[in-house]
Formats: structure tokens, sequence, C-alpha cells
């Protein structure tokens, strides 16, 4: 316990401890804006959004600390946050110069509010769903994270622990949305929780439909990063489930169902695409180099983006899609590979065969 002005502490102890001072009224000039961490076990804010003494009583107050007895109550505590905070039973201000203390679990930090990424909810409860790498809350973000999604802190605790059959992480428990935090990297969801994440861009790519579309097999998704990379190009749960299946004429791998952007993961290694499906493919970032719309100009054979990178690199040098899709073929007067109509609409499009450019199209080439 933090001690009060009435405690019996010896004096010399005390004055070690405890600093006291008094306010005739507030005399800080605190120009952000405060926020209440939940109490929980460790929980703290960053570094950076640590408020200082000087402003630790305007920014408590107003988000409902109280002075007790007129006082900042100052000290050197091993089990509280470091920085400012409340004590949750009577929201009194409090300040620990301590900079290796860890929260039992009973305080409350006061944190500077930063505009950070929103938190994202896997929607349903899948075997194996968890957050894209990258992605992650780290455990001292999870409780905030978590309760803007409606988690809760089950009798008052945030519970962590190096679970097998949980994702790895921020998650919540489907029953009751107890909010929880895995330190185990390995573990894999048994289906009961929900991955809270980090929205950010998943940089993913809807092919279109066509005779065999399908990812290369390095810019796969796996199954359990399929919802979120789905998602991230318009795809949804038809009636809320993720479609799981070994079909054989879808293509392998995460795939969209044009006809109402059903998310399915086909797990049969050997299917082909019949054409009536959109493979969700990784896109893999790279410098782009764009050739002029000159008779004969074309990539070189290294240079080549994959028909799945071909509308990331195309739209960074302005291209399109033309009613909303790549254009796919077989022309022998345009580049092969991927390229813009520079003379129309800046449409994207990629040539599946050894064409010749007559002209009237622009190369995008992997940056030599």
């Amino acid at each position: 316990m933090i001690p009060r002005i009435n405690s019996i502490v010896p004096f010399a102890l005390f004055a070690l401890l405890l600093q006291i001072q008094f306010f005739d009224g507030i005399n800080a000039d605190f120009d952000g804006e405060a926020r209440v961490v939940p109490a929980g076990l460790d929980t703290r804010c960053k570094a950076y959004l640590q408020i200082s003494e000087e402003d630790c009583v305007e920014a408590a107050q107003s988000v409902g600390g109280t002075l007790r007895h007129n006082q900042l109550i100052v000290g050197d505590w091993g089990r509280t946050p470091q920085g400012c905070f409340l004590q949750t039973y009577d929201k009194a201000i409090h300040f620990n110069t301590n900079p290796d203390a860890v929260n039992n679990g009973m305080f409350e930090p006061i944190c500077i509010v930063q505009a950070e990424e929103a938190a994202y909810l896997i929607p349903h409860r899948y075997h194996g769903t968890k957050c894209i790498p990258g992605h992650n809350f780290s455990r001292n973000e999870c409780i905030v994270a978590a309760k803007s999604l409606g988690g809760r802190l089950r009798n008052r605790r945030f519970i962590t622990g190096n679970w097998a059959s949980t994702p790895s992480g921020c998650f919540l428990e489907g029953g009751d949305k107890a909010i929880h935090f895995s330190t185990n990297p390995n573990g894999v969801n048994a289906g009961y929780f929900q991955p809270v994440c980090k929205p950010g861009e998943i940089k993913a790519t809807l092919l279109p439909r066509g005779e065999d579309s399908k990812c290369a097999d390095e810019h796969e998704y796996p199954e359990d990063e399929c919802i979120a990379a789905g998602s991230a190009v318009g795809g949804t749960l038809r009636n809320g489930a993720f479609l799981i299946g070994s079909w054989s004429t879808t293509p392998h791998g995460c795939f969209l169902d044009p006809s109402d952007n059903a998310i399915h993961y086909g797990t049969n290694l050997d299917a082909v695409n019949r054409g009536a499906f959109e493979p969700v493919c990784k896109t893999v970032a790279s410098e782009v180099s764009f050739l002029p719309a000159e008779r004969g100009y074309t990539c070189m054979h290294e240079q080549h983006f994959s028909q799945e990178d071909c509308i990331v690199a195309a739209a960074s040098v302005g291209g399109v899609l033309r009613r909303g899709a790549i254009q796919v073929g077989n022309w022998y007067h345009a580049p092969p590979g991927c390229f813009i109509e520079s003379r129309n609409d800046n449409a994207i499009h990629y040539n599946r065969i050894g064409g010749f450019n007559n002209g009237s199209f622009r190369s995008v080439c992997k940056y030599a």
C-alpha cells in the first residue's frame, strides 16, 4: 500500500519515500490530453507517453483524479506504475519516481493520449486464427486495445500466460470477453479465442477470375491469415462462417467467391481454378521503374513483376483498374508482363505472352 499521511512510518524513512506537495490551485500547464489506463498487473504508460511530475496534477484531474488532503503524493515505490497514476479506490493522484516499478494491479496509470492505431478484432473464432505478423499489440498495449473492442478484465485481472492452445499476443476469450495476453509465439488458437490485432495496411492483392488464376507459391497466405487478408480486399464471412474445403475446381489457398465476396480457403494442393474464383495473394513491395511508351521498350527478363504484384506496382506510378479489374490477356502487340496503356486511360494490364511493344504502352518493371 502507498503510505498515507497518517501512516505509522519512521520520519527518516518517510522523508525518503514520500514527498507531499500542497496545492492552492493548479499551477501546471499541461497542454495535452490524458487518459486512464485500467488497473492491471504491470499496466503502465509507454515511455514516450509518460506525464511529467509537473503536469501530473492537471492531467490526472482532467480524468477524474483528486488530491487527497489537497496533496500530490510523490514516492519511490516498487509495486505501482512509474510516473503519474491514481489509486483505484479513491482516485488519489500519485507520482512514482521509480523507473523499475511494476504495477501490482491496484493502480491506474495516467498517460498522454496519442493518435494510435485502432484495434481490430478477428471477427469470428476459428481454429488457428491469429494476427498477421507485424500486426500484434504488445503486452503494454493490450488492455487499452482490447477494451476498445469490448474486452473486460475478469475479476479486475489482466490474464497473462504461456499457452499452447491460444493465439500469441493479445486476445479475448470468446465467452466473457476476458482480456488475455500469451507470450507463447508458437501457440495455436484452438478456436475459442479472438485475436486483437493492429489493422494497419495488409498488403494483399486480389487476382481477377481466370482459368488457373492462382498465387505464386511464395505469395500464398496461410490458412490462419486468410480471414484478415481476405477482409483487406473486400471479403466477408458468408453467414458468419470461414469456408474451408478440399475443392478441385478452386485455387489452392485463400480466395474469394465473387458472387458474394465470401472468404474461402482451399486445402487441395492439386486444385485448378476453373475461372470462377479470385485468389488473395501476398503483395511484395519493390521499387518501380516506369519505361516510356516507345516501340520495342520492355522490361529485362529479371525485372518483370508477377501478375499478383502488378496491380500495386502499376498503381504506384499512376495506373488505374479499368472497371475495377486488371486487364489480363495474350497480346502480341504489347510488352510482356506488367504495363499501362498510356494513350487511353492508364489502365493496368498484364500480358501473359512475349509480345512486342508497338509504342502505345509503358512497361512497369522492377528497379534494377
